[in-house]
């Protein structure tokens, strides 16, 4: 991992040298792919030596195999997972809190991860992998005169891929969002939501299963939605735009809940 690491820097040099020498703006594509790859090396390596991950990768990590089990996931406390500086979440009446508290698609995905070990480092695996197959897809999807920001805001700096090496559901929901919100007012355009609208709702409802912050996204992303369409359809069309938009979203999150909801309704709700 050290000599991968090393590489990796030896890479950052160069790219560094190249993007004030090259002139061609292929040049300049073929060198913002490498730069990716470059910072995607280093986040895996950053995994490798760091994956044991924080309270939230325990507790989804857990729930994954208490699911595979059989047994139920929420409202279920797991003191004991928290040992070895796992932090603790306080509680207003002066408790803690040791259960599981997001929606069910991490620990959906974490389980078949469950081989990777012991602790967090499944759930870890998740979300550094989504955010890595997130920044792929931002860049990808992205002009290629932004591509760099692209690498930078999700990889070079230190916040995000920390968050994806802690197992933080948030991050698998950011990655689920990054194909809804680029390019969001193309969504619908001539009142039709084609192959790549369906897939964005259906990534939002994915999303909205993930972790709660979406849930705040999702209105907003709507209305955004109708507005625009309004302008370009009316407002009666546009309705049906969002509508559709809407309910392809919660029927995806409805699917993702249903062996929840009718397993553990009390705990799920």
């Amino acid at each position: 991992v050290a000599a991968v690491i090393s590489a990796c820097y030896a890479s950052i040099l160069v790219c560094g040298v190249l993007a004030l020498v090259v002139r061609r703006t292929r040049s300049l594509a073929r060198l913002d792919l490498v730069v990716l790859a470059t910072a995607v090396t280093l986040a895996l390596c950053a995994w490798v030596m760091d994956h044991g991950g924080s309270d939230e990768a325990v507790l989804t990590t857990q729930a994954a195999r208490e699911l595979v089990a059989g047994h139920p996931i929420y409202g279920q406390p797991w003191p004991w997972l928290f040992t070895h500086g796992i932090a603790l979440t306080p509680t207003v009446t002066g408790g803690y809190d040791f259960t599981y508290g997001y929606p069910p698609l991490s620990p959906l995905l974490t389980a078949p991860l469950l081989f990777l070990g012991h602790g967090g480092a499944p759930a870890t695996a998740l979300s550094a992998g989504a955010l890595i197959l997130g920044t792929i897809a931002l860049w990808r999807m992205l002009p290629a005169q932004w591509r760099p920001a692209a690498t930078m805001v999700c990889l070079g700096f230190g916040l995000l891929p920390n968050y994806g090496r802690l197992g933080y559901p948030a991050i698998t929901a950011l990655a689920l969002l990054i194909p809804v919100v680029v390019r969001w007012p193309r969504i619908g355009r001539g009142g039709r939501l084609g192959t790549p609208g369906v897939a964005r709702a259906v990534c939002l409802g994915a999303a909205c299963a993930a972790q709660q912050l979406p849930w705040f996204l999702a209105p907003f992303l709507l209305a955004g939605i109708y507005a625009v369409r309004r302008g370009e359809l009316g407002g009666r069309a546009a309705a049906l735009v969002v509508a559709r938009i809407a309910g392809i979203a919660g029927t995806v999150w409805l699917l993702i809940n249903t062996y929840f909801i009718v397993s553990e309704p009390g705990t799920w709700a």
